[in-house]
């Protein structure tokens, strides 16, 4: 059977931010794979943390120790929130993943998401998700990028509805429109 994404999706209002640039997400919530490190010609240490990937905060942004396929930022948001976009000001150009996380067992996925990048750190890019991710954990995982894997972003989104949602949810998509598509599993 052929299922189609629900056409009476409302999405007003539920494009908030989740509280990485505000400070509500604590840096303690935001973890990385790796932490690029070095010291200037003077012998300044600088220390590209998990929480400097906030987007339009002073400082250095997140980056890798490792310029590879294994990195990534993931954020904590403590409870599950319906997330339906993020921005992002990044070093990674071209093409990023997204995974969400379910809220008992983060190593379960339950939605992966493939998105276009930015192409330099001077401009924010936005990426919407259609259909949105409910989740409590959210990993970017950069595939490529020019020099060195560094960001800074913010989550939009909203607290889900209160009624029940499936556990795991399967995206898919198709440039086919005879490709069946499960939206629900």
């Amino acid at each position: 059977t052929k299922l189609s994404p629900p056409s009476s999706l409302s999405l007003a209002g539920c494009y908030g931010t989740l509280g990485l640039e505000s400070g509500v997400v604590r840096s303690s919530q935001i973890t990385g794979s790796s932490v690029w490190e070095w010291s200037d010609e003077n012998g300044q240490p600088s220390v590209w943390q998990p929480s400097g990937a906030r987007l339009k905060r002073p400082g250095l942004p997140w980056a890798a120790a490792h310029s590879d396929q294994h990195q990534w930022l993931q954020v904590d948001l403590k409870k599950r929130k319906r997330i339906t976009g993020e921005k992002k000001e990044e070093q990674c150009s071209g093409v990023g993943a997204e995974e969400a996380r379910n809220d008992v067992t983060p190593e379960l996925t339950v939605g992966f998401l493939i998105f276009q990048g930015n192409i330099n750190y001077l401009h924010e890019v936005r990426n919407n998700f259609i259909p949105p991710v409910e989740a409590r954990y959210v990993r970017v995982s950069p595939t490529q990028w020019h020099q060195r894997i560094a960001l800074k972003m913010e989550l939009l989104g909203c607290q889900p509805p209160t009624c029940e949602f499936p556990a795991f949810a399967t995206f898919g998509y198709s440039t086919k429109p005879d490709f069946p598509v499960s939206w629900i599993t």
